[in-house]
């Protein structure tokens, strides 16, 4: 159960990166966004992949 739930809020964590990256194209700065969105999914991807 306490995997489920770590995977659980990785993933969440990579969307909410996602999401930041979709608004942020559509916006007056798009490359300042995307930078600001790797933050969040890599953070997301390391915790669910990385060395545990």
């Amino acid at each position: 159960m306490n995997t489920a739930v770590a995977y659980a809020i990785s993933a969440f964590i990579v969307s909410f990166g996602l999401w930041i990256l979709i608004a942020g194209l559509s916006s007056s700065t798009p490359a300042f966004w995307a930078c600001v969105a790797l933050i969040p999914i890599v953070i997301g991807l390391v915790s669910a992949f990385g060395p545990k």
